[in-house]
């Protein structure tokens, strides 16, 4: 059996939706964020076993070359083997995700990240998922799907985007910010433009994998 594990409810919306129940995959909603979804996922692996999980979710890019839609493969945090036998088609990249401890919201922070540790895009939870993993021998594949681009800033607050603790919104503080910040509605309907579209690449990137990977022995 291979465990999907994603972190939060509307990352994995469209996967879910149009997903086999036939084939041999549990897909595991971990609700929180960060070091909050690993501890989840830890109390997930005390019932089963897997013989691979998944780590799929959304990624900001950091290098100007990774656009919103692109699949990452995160290497540094993939079983190599498995990462080797993998054949990609079109639109997956395959380089280091670096795992931080919030959301980036500005540009120029994840300029620099990009630039000193040459990652193609950010996350909040492969490492600490990668770090479960390894404590029980289960080999992991890290997905990303990129839902903002390197020159792309939050419109609104993080906290309010998403609360670390829950992965959901805070729906009253978001409509008091945008309606007393005006100007970031149109950066706030861009960003769910994009993960409408990572949505949908990232569903469509698991089910390229899926068969090639329940293959593997």
């Amino acid at each position: 059996m291979i465990a999907i594990a994603f972190a939060l409810e509307f990352e994995s919306a469209f996967f879910r939706a149009k997903h086999d129940s036939r084939l041999r995959v549990a897909i595991w909603l971990l609700g929180a964020m960060g070091p909050h979804a690993a501890n989840k996922l830890e109390q997930r692996l005390t019932q089963n076993t897997p013989k691979l999980v998944i780590s799929a979710g959304f990624g900001g890019g950091l290098q100007p070359e990774i656009q919103v839609g692109d699949l990452v493969i995160g290497q540094n945090f993939s079983d190599p083997g498995i990462v080797s036998r993998l054949n990609l088609g079109e639109g997956w990249r395959v380089g280091d995700v670096i795992t931080e401890d919030a959301i980036i919201e500005r540009s120029a922070d994840k300029i620099r990240l990009g630039e000193s540790t040459g990652a193609l895009a950010g996350d909040l939870e492969t490492a600490h998922f990668a770090r479960v993993c390894a404590a029980r021998g289960i080999p992991m594949l890290s997905v990303r799907c990129i839902s903002d681009g390197l020159l792309d800033s939050m419109p609104v607050p993080a906290n309010l985007l998403l609360n670390p603790e829950t992965g959901r919104p805070e729906p009253l503080q978001l409509f008091r910010h945008l309606l007393t910040n005006p100007s970031a509605v149109g950066g706030f309907n861009k960003l769910l433009k994009n993960a409408k579209i990572a949505q949908t690449r990232l569903a469509a990137g698991l089910d390229e994998l899926l068969p090639q990977l329940l293959r593997l022995k």
